[in-house]
Order: structure tokens, then C-alpha cells, then sequence
């Protein structure tokens, strides 16, 4: 009889290490499946990029600076092309390298917390088991110690949330300060920030990049790292627990699900980082329209023109009125959830965890449930937020691309002087100005004048004179480097082509300072 039942017992064995083998085949199977599928969609989406020739970064001088073909009446400036991830990637070397002891000091932190905060819920998911359980054995003392610790485990739960959470902003906040002083360094150099509005025209609204999408890409991307951070930590540790009190393929069944839902979901799906930039643009520009009404608001109330100012703004509006259909995403959801409920009772039934008729079994059998249900879920979530972490990138990418552009232009519109012989050739210093055969051209292209000589001496007179748009205040904007210098020579008093102390220039319209009358007087000094 005993060498009967050690035969059942090697049977079932054998069986059951069987069993295992063919889970590991299948999983293995699949996630080489799965590996060479992603390498093949890599290498194509390489190819694709690599056919564009997409913009490669903001040291790639030779390849980032836009050439400008100019002849007699406009200029010609080729369209960028957005490169993919390749901006978020650069963006993420930029934040990486400049982040400092404190910004890992804050990584480390928050991997950390993510870590003891997995160790709490799962701690918290068997008191709740063991609560199941003391319940059905009307076991009163143990129930209140378990409540007990079941309290204090929640505030500790919630404290590590909070605390997370701290620690995201922070490190959002440290990556807005990064790339904020990034920007200005370029931004406000060699007047960068006028060519790029009114020469350049590139990029219509600057200060909706460093304004709005800088702060907005740091806030999702210090989320982002977060949410993946606790993903895998979650992921890991459920995946060990699962395989150790029941079977491997209850892991691949949830991950051949989450794939399979993500890849549905991707190809359904539109572009979200070209909608997410495009996004941006329009608030831009209806920012833009709400700004300038408050600028010129008494010239519009003495015209009358509301009405006028009122469909401009409303029109904008609905062109800024986004939608797209969610439908291929909603049945997922709850095809998701009958696939967990499935994955829960499944074990009760045939699995390693069926219970025996005793009490004490059904009572083990109420503990190691919710347990169980805990493990699924937060296996579920995990999984989940990993492969949506693609869609997620996707869309900040749109941040990216825009932020990326706007450093682009604003290291190149500050460097263009420095780095041009032949603008440095076109000016020379005298105690005299004077204009040999300049050619005046706006930066749309228009010619103002053309062959234009004059020679004014130190301490003499000259009246300019002539209508609207005849380009009077555009001889200045040359003499001062505001724009730029299309043929002729010029000389003047100081060094370089852009404005010196030597000249003093008096704006069109007037500029009222912030801070006081003393700050009026005497601005640009403090």
C-alpha cells in the first residue's frame, strides 16, 4: 500500500513537472514571438526615419542649421521634419547630465520608496487575507491585532504615496529649471528673442513653449518614471508570489493579454504625439488672440469691433476643439476584467489552491482568495502601465518635439552672428554712418529699398521722409542687426553688426518698463 501511494505521488510529480515544462515552452515561445516582432517593427521605423533624414539633435551643426536661399523678393526656408522619439531622447540626455548629485539623490529616493511601498501592500493584501480568515473562525482576538496592524499598514501605505508623489514634483520641478535655464541662455542672446518672432518665423509663439509646454512635459515625464518605477517593482515582486504558491502560466496568460490588447490598441489608435503638438499650436494661438485683445482692448472699444475680435476668438476655438474616437480601447476594458475575474477563481477550482471540505481549509481557502485577487490585480495594473508606457512616450513626445525645435532655433538664431564672415565683412567702424549699395529686405522677402547710399557725419542732421512702409524705420532695423544685411556695406560707430552703446536708438512705439520711475529712466540699467 505505501509503494502504491509513493507511485500515485511520483505520477503526480512527473505530471505536474510536465506541466511546468510545457508552461515554460509556451511562454518561451512567446516571448520570443513577441522579441522578434519588436525588432523587426524597430528596424523598420529605423528605416523609415533613417529614408526622412530626421533631425538629429542640437549639436549636429552641419545638419540642424536650415539654409536660407535668398533672392530678390523672398526667401526660402526648407520645412523641419520631427524626428520620432529622437527629440524626447535628447531632451532626456539634457535632463540627465545637467540634474546633478541632487536630482540622483531624488531618483534614488523615489526608487526607494517605490520599492518599501510594494513591500507594504503586499504585507497589507495577507493581513486582509488573514482578517478573511479570522473572521470565519470567529477568532475575536486575533481579528482586532490584525485590524489593528491593518490600520497602521494604510497610513504607512498612504504616507509612501505621499511621499512619491512629493518626491515626482520635486523632480519635475528640478527638470522645468533645467530646461528653462536652457532656453533662456540661447533665448535671450544676440536678440535671438526678436529674430525668432519677427525675422525668423519659425516658431509664432515662443512663449507658449516655455510657458506651458515646459511645464507640462516635466510634469508627465517625472510621472512617467514614477508609474514605470512602481510597475516593475510591482511586477517583479507578484510575479515571484503567483509562481510560488501557484502556476507560471497565470503570468504569461496575463501578459500574453496585455500584449495583445496593446497591440489592438496601437494600431487603432492615431498618432498622439503629432495630435499632442499640433494640440499645443492651437493653444498657442488662441492664447495668442486672448492676449492681443487685452493689448489693444481700448483701441477695439472705440471702434466698436468686439463683434469682429469675438469671431476671430470663437473661430479659433472650434478649430482648437479636439476629438477622436475611444472606441477600440472601451470593450479591451471590460474583456480586461472577465479575463481577471477568470484568472482569480480559476485556481479554486482545479489549481493548486482548491480547498479541502474542512473548516479550517475553507477558512485558508477565504485568506489565500483575497490574496490571490490582489496578486491579479496589481499584476494586471502593472503589466498594463508598461505596455502603455509606448502611448504614453508617444504623446510627450509632442512636448518634446516643440521644446527641442524651440532650443534648435534659439541656439541657432543667437550663434547666426558670431559664426557669419559675411555679415562681419558687410560692416566696418567709423565716427560716421554711412550705407553703401544696401538692398533693405523685410524678412517675408518684400524689398524696401534697393542700392541705397547715404553718409551722415558725426553731430550733423538727416530727415528721412516718405509713406507707410517705405522702409524708413527698416534702415534702422539693419543698422542695428535687427535684421539682417542682404547686400551692401555699412559703417558705423562701435564693433560687430549688432546694436552698441555708441548709437542710441528711439523705438515707434513706446515701452513702459516694470518697477518704478527710477526703473523707467534709467532701463535697460538697474
Amino acid at each position: 500500500m505505501p509503494s502504491l501511494q509513493l507511485l500515485q505521488l511520483t505520477e503526480h510529480g512527473r505530471s505536474f513537472m510536465a506541466s511546468r515544462r510545457k508552461t515554460l515552452l509556451l511562454a518561451t515561445g512567446i516571448v520570443v514571438a513577441g522579441g522578434t516582432a519588436a525588432y523587426v517593427q524597430s528596424r523598420l521605423n529605423h528605416k523609415k526615419h533613417d529614408s526622412l533624414g530626421h533631425y538629429n539633435g542640437l549639436n549636429d551643426n552641419e545638419e540642424t542649421t536650415e539654409k536660407i536661399v535668398m533672392n530678390d523678393h523672398k526667401l526660402k526656408k526648407p520645412p523641419r521634419k520631427k524626428g520620432g522619439l529622437k527629440s524626447l531622447q535628447v531632451l532626456a540626455a539634457i535632463l540627465l547630465s545637467e540634474m546633478g548629485q541632487m536630482g540622483v539623490r531624488d531618483l534614488l529616493a523615489l526608487v526607494s520608496v517605490v520599492v518599501l511601498r510594494t513591500a507594504l501592500s503586499n504585507r497589507l493584501a495577507k493581513v486582509q487575507g488573514f482578517l478573511f480568515r479570522a473572521a470565519f473562525l470567529r477568532r475575536v482576538p486575533l481579528f482586532f491585532r490584525l485590524i489593528s496592524e491593518n490600520i497602521l499598514l494604510c497610513f504607512l501605505v498612504s504616507t509612501m504615496h505621499s511621499t512619491s508623489k512629493y518626491i515626482t514634483g520635486t523632480l519635475s520641478l528640478r527638470f522645468r529649471k533645467i530646461l528653462t535655464k536652457l532656453i533662456h541662455s540661447h533665448y535671450f542672446e544676440n536678440i535671438a528673442y526678436y529674430k525668432m518672432s519677427h525675422v525668423d518665423g519659425r516658431i509664432t509663439n515662443p512663449e507658449q513653449r516655455i510657458a506651458s509646454d515646459v511645464p507640462k512635459f516635466c510634469s508627465e515625464l517625472s510621472e512617467i518614471v514614477q508609474d514605470d518605477l512602481t510597475a516593475v517593482t510591482d511586477g517583479l515582486l507578484y510575479t515571484w508570489r503567483l509562481c510560488s504558491y501557484a502556476s507560471p502560466k497565470y503570468v504569461f496568460w496575463i501578459l500574453a493579454y496585455v500584449i495583445g490588447a496593446g497591440a489592438t490598441i496601437r494600431n487603432f489608435s492615431p498618432a498622439f504625439g503629432k495630435l499632442m503638438s499640433k494640440e499645443q499650436q492651437l493653444e498657442g494661438e488662441y492664447r495668442q488672440l486672448h492676449s492681443r485683445l487685452r493689448t489693444n482692448a481700448e483701441s477695439v472699444a472705440f471702434y466698436g469691433g468686439e463683434s469682429r475680435e469675438e469671431f476671430h476668438i470663437k473661430k479659433k476655438f472650434k478649430t482648437l476643439d479636439w476629438a477622436y474616437a475611444c472606441c477600440p480601447s472601451r470593450p479591451l476594458v471590460y474583456l480586461g476584467a472577465t479575463v481577471a475575474v477568470i484568472l482569480i477563481i480559476e485556481p479554486f477550482f482545479s489549481g493548486h489552491l482548491r480547498p479541502d471540505t474542512s473548516t479550517l481549509g475553507r477558512a485558508e481557502m477565504l485568506s489565500n482568495l483575497r490574496y490571490h485577487t490582489s496578486v491579479i490585480i496589481s499584476l494586471f495594473q502593472s503589466l498594463g502601465t508598461l505596455s502603455i508606457s509606448s502611448r504614453r512616450l508617444n504623446r510627450l513626445s509632442g512636448y518634446a518635439d516643440r521644446i527641442h525645435e524651440l532650443l534648435a532655433i534659439s541656439r541657432e538664431l543667437s550663434v547666426v552672428n558670431g559664426k557669419s564672415s559675411g555679415s562681419r565683412n558687410c560692416f566696418s567702424e567709423a565716427d560716421y554712418i554711412e550705407f553703401a549699395g544696401v538692398k533693405v529686405v523685410t524678412p517675408t522677402g518684400n524689398v524696401l529699398v534697393d542700392n541705397l547710399s547715404l553718409r551722415v557725419e558725426s553731430g550733423s542732421n538727416l530727415l528721412i521722409t516718405g509713406p507707410n512702409g517705405s522702409g524708413k524705420s527698416s534702415l534702422f532695423r539693419v543698422l542695428g542687426g535687427l535684421w539682417p544685411l542682404v547686400s551692401g556695406h555699412i559703417v558705423k560707430p562701435g564693433v560687430g553688426t549688432d546694436l552698441n552703446k555708441e548709437i542710441f536708438y528711439v523705438p515707434q512705439r513706446p515701452y513702459t518698463a516694470v518697477g518704478t520711475l527710477r526703473d523707467q529712466l534709467i532701463y535697460p540699467l538697474t
